[in-house]
């Protein structure tokens, strides 16, 4: 019986993880041009969904810095992708996910191309969301 819980556990985050990356590639349609996205799927706690949505980014848009959220399970799960490009401008992967983990009552950290963050404080998701945007405008003005 576990063995069958198990199978239907991997059996529906799979399709979570598809379901990103469709929801991925139709955000990236209209907005292959941008500096930036900042976008919260329907994802749970499963960060292999966040991870295959990033890749779509990277190949679909290879020049827009990303950073994408999920809530559930009472985490907050944040994972960002920046190119080289950007950064050179001042967007770094692991100071824009250290600009929201206090934001989440998190912790974050990684290197300035990719980083990730998790926190507890789901009910703040919105307002990460928006100090996301406006870190990654400021840093991208220049």
């Amino acid at each position: 019986m576990k063995k069958q819980l198990d199978d239907m556990d991997r059996a529906n985050k799979t399709a979570v993880t598809q379901e990103v990356i469709e929801q991925a590639k139709q955000l990236l349609e209209g907005n292959s041009h941008e500096k930036f996205i900042v976008h919260a799927f329907e994802a749970g706690s499963n960060a292999k969904a966040l991870d295959g949505a990033l890749k779509q980014v990277k190949s679909i848009s290879p020049e827009t810095a990303a950073m994408f959220f999920s809530a559930g399970n009472g985490k907050v799960i944040c994972l960002s992708s920046v190119p080289k490009g950007a950064v050179s401008k001042g967007l770094k992967a692991n100071e824009w996910v250290q600009e929201i983990s206090g934001v989440i009552d998190g912790k974050g950290g990684g290197k300035e191309e990719a980083a990730q963050a998790t926190g507890t404080r789901v009910s703040s998701l919105d307002e990460a969301m928006k100090l996301a945007k406006q870190f990654a405008e400021l840093k991208l003005a220049k």
